[in-house]
């Protein structure tokens, strides 16, 4: 039988077993239904379960912080990749533009070089 949010949260009571699996599925649930966290801390209030609470909480955070960790190893690995890509990106453009301006003709590097002159002097002009 497939367990969805209702009959997970009609199925908690002194019985229930609250273990990390009881803790990862509220976390599960209440991640796309905020209210869901208070109702269930609600239910286990009612069913004289506060403690169940208070050691979700106590859970959530060290999930929460091993999370963040995780989270700022991923990122920094892919800055890195990131910053690998960009370098060799850029290598090779540098590569394709030596290339190319080998293969320009003296017309066409003149060309080049007075549209960078207006270009500077533009830029410089108030």
């Amino acid at each position: 039988m497939a367990v969805n949010k209702q009959s997970f949260y009609d199925g908690i009571s002194q019985d229930t077993v609250f273990d990390e699996a009881f803790f990862k599925k509220v976390l599960g649930y209440s991640m796309y239904d905020k209210p869901f966290l208070e109702a269930v801390a609600v239910k286990l209030t009612g069913i004289g379960r506060k403690d169940v609470a208070d050691r979700y909480n106590a859970w959530y955070a060290a999930w929460k912080a091993n999370d963040d960790a995780e989270m700022k190893k991923v990122a920094e690995w892919y800055r890195k990749e990131l910053d690998k890509d960009f370098k060799e990106r850029q290598k090779k453009a540098v590569e394709d533009w030596k290339r190319n301006l080998q293969n320009l003709t003296n017309s066409d590097l003149l060309t080049l070089l007075e549209n960078a002159k207006e270009g500077f002097q533009r830029k410089n002009q108030i």
